[in-house]
């Protein structure tokens, strides 16, 4: 007569393991292995926090500097084990009219006029990739490269930022471009009948903070 797989064996049987509980064990070892490597390449997704830039530049007469006030910025940021690991489809779109001088509302209308913001009301930035390098000290270089648009001219714009995790868990990245407006078919703005010339060369400062998302991507499929 067979025994049932599940029914335990005499005790008293010397080294003999019982059917039953052997099988208890072998998934336990199964399931914990399982949940290890789920911990082990769990992913975490990030949200678009905040979003600080400005836009800095000279002058004949003194050095300038303007805040970008209307931002949007769009991207898929996934960590490992609290490391950022990739960026995808980042798109990031700036108002021209939301670029709002210290020096006032003159200041603001020369740069409307140079970017033509009837015809072109939007600046946007488009990734076509990124590479994320951390360090020993989980500091994060961040190498991107996608289409810029300004005045009606595209361009392909690498940029540098650089990033750390914050006290709360958020991850700060910021990073600086410089960008001349002539590259861009813009004609630097000048006042004062010619004899105040806005320089060339202008510089964007950004400053991004990423949350996690409450939504997390934790599924590991095995074969």
């Amino acid at each position: 007569m067979q025994t049932a797989i599940f029914t335990e064996t005499n005790s008293n049987l010397s080294g003999q393991e019982v059917p039953g509980r052997f099988l208890l064990k072998l998934c336990m070892l199964v399931f914990l292995g399982i949940t290890g490597i789920n911990s082990a390449f769990a992913q975490t997704n990030y949200s678009v926090k905040s979003v600080k830039a400005t836009v800095n530049g000279t002058s004949n007469l003194h050095d300038w500097e303007s805040e970008i006030t209307k931002i949007e910025c769009k991207g898929t940021f996934q960590s490992v084990n609290n490391t950022l690991k990739t960026i995808k489809n980042v798109f990031v779109k700036i108002a021209v009219e939301g670029i709002k001088s210290k020096e006032g509302k003159i200041m603001d209308n020369k740069t409307y006029d140079a970017f033509n913001a009837d015809k072109n009301p939007f600046i946007t930035y488009i990734f076509s990739s990124a590479q994320v390098k951390t360090d020993a000290m989980r500091s994060v270089t961040i190498e991107a490269s996608g289409n810029l648009t300004m005045a009606g001219t595209t361009k392909l714009v690498s940029i540098t930022a650089k990033g750390k995790v914050l006290a709360n868990g958020d991850l700060q990245l910021s990073g600086s471009k410089k960008l001349k407006m002539t590259e861009y078919k813009m004609k630097p703005p000048s006042a004062v009948l010619g004899t105040i010339k806005v320089g060339d060369e202008i510089t964007v400062n950004f400053e991004l903070v990423l949350t996690k998302s409450p939504q997390q991507a934790v599924k590991t499929i095995i074969n």
